[in-house]
């Protein structure tokens, strides 16, 4: 196994970063971003000083670890808290060294072959289009051999807040990142607060103990490292992909039974997993169905079930 090492930021990355900086609102503290992008020129330096001696100790700054929630109304009734996305916005310095560290170490992932290609979010060149040609493609192979594919979505619920710290720095480890590199994002991690604000009035802030930063550059790609192989190396028969937290699990067979009894048996393993990892499954978006010829679905009948029987980790 390779080992990922911090390389020297240098300060033409970081001038060039915050000139092209695509980031428009205002940071937490209401600095505008376009100020910042101005001033790139005479802060780049001081800046690239600060963010070596970060990745050189080990240490993230505390300062930059605050972050300002906003939910925005979705739908349904408001006294639902569910019914409300949160937007979170951190400072925009913290998110230019995030851009940085992040274009080193997902380099280093993928000149290490560690991403699977079974992952199409959050990944140049890869999106929803792949995840549905690949799945397409699949499909229409498997129906030219005269098999059904059997194919089960799921999602799992509140995934990027859930992701456990420890877990993942276990993970971080085992694929390398020791070292400086390791202490550093211990310390990215750690200690991270967060205060929400509706109409002008703030709450207190509260510690965040499990998920990634939301509204970060680095959550996103550390979420990837959550779930990387070890998902779909679980299974026995099923393939798998994934775009972000969202899972397709696929098999084809002549027999339609075949196909239950199989993707029920990878269903349990996929519940051994999510306990481990201390993640949940949202029952109320997991579906599942079968495609194939008219002739072929005859098969079917509604006696055969999927058993969706992952429990809630804290259970």
């Amino acid at each position: 196994m390779q080992e990922f090492i911090f390389c020297e930021i240098t300060e033409q990355e970081v001038c060039q970063l915050l000139s092209s900086s695509s980031i428009k609102a205002s940071g937490l503290y209401g600095l505008p971003a376009k100020l910042i992008k101005l001033a790139s020129p005479y802060i780049a330096k001081s800046l690239t000083t600060i963010f070596n001696r970060s990745i050189s100790t080990g240490i993230f700054p505390f300062e930059w670890k605050n972050a300002r929630v906003t939910p925005i109304y979705k739908s349904g009734p408001k006294s639902n808290m569910d019914n409300y996305r949160p937007i979170s916005i951190i400072l925009v310095i913290a998110k230019t060294m995030e851009k940085l560290v992040h274009n080193q170490v997902y380099s280093y992932l993928q000149r290490a072959n560690i991403l699977t290609n079974a992952q199409h979010g959050f990944r140049p060149l890869h999106s929803t289009v792949t995840a549905l040609l690949k799945m397409t493609n699949h499909c229409y192979q498997n129906m030219d051999e005269g098999l059904i594919n059997g194919v089960v979505f799921l999602d799992l619920k509140k995934a990027f807040d859930t992701v456990d710290h420890g877990i993942l720095l276990k993970k971080l480890y085992l694929y390398g990142v020791r070292g400086k590199a390791h202490d550093w994002f211990r310390s990215y991690l750690s200690n991270r607060t967060q205060y929400c604000q509706v109409n002008g009035k703030r709450s207190e802030p509260r510690t965040i103990i499990t998920g990634i930063p939301q509204g970060s550059i680095l959550g996103p790609l550390l979420f990837l490292v959550y779930i990387k192989n070890d998902l779909p190396n679980c299974l026995k028969s099923a393939d798998c992909d994934m775009f972000a937290d969202d899972i397709q699990l696929g098999m084809a067979n002549k027999d339609v039974k075949v196909i239950f009894e199989m993707l029920n048996d990878d269903l349990a393993n996929i519940s051994v997993w999510m306990v481990a990892n201390k993640l949940s499954l949202n029952k109320c978006k997991t579906e599942y169905m079968f495609i194939g010829s008219h002739q072929k679905l005859k098969q079917c009948n509604s006696e055969l079930q999927i058993k969706l029987e992952i429990r809630l980790f804290n259970e």
